[in-house]
């Protein structure tokens, strides 16, 4: 399991535009996904993707919990 995210500005076409970043499963295989949120001067598009990024902390933080207990609940069952 890959759990990531985080905020970047990249140059397209000489200007700079804010990126959210995070891992998704996608074919079976764990990818680097970016999420375009806006120019990356306005002060607007940087909340949204702070809110994004909080967002996604507690969905990965929440799944892997699941996971853990998951595999906590397997091992019990199998008598380990």
């Amino acid at each position: 399991m890959e759990l990531g995210c985080g905020m970047r500005a990249m140059t397209v076409k000489g200007r700079e535009y804010l990126y959210v970043w995070h891992y998704e499963t996608r074919d079976g295989r764990r990818k680097q996904v970016y999420d375009y949120v806006g120019p990356a001067g306005d002060a607007d598009a940087r909340r949204r993707a702070g809110d994004a990024l909080d967002a996604y902390a507690r969905r990965a933080m929440d799944e892997a919990r699941r996971q853990v207990q998951a595999g906590r609940s397997s091992a019990m069952a199998a008598g380990r």
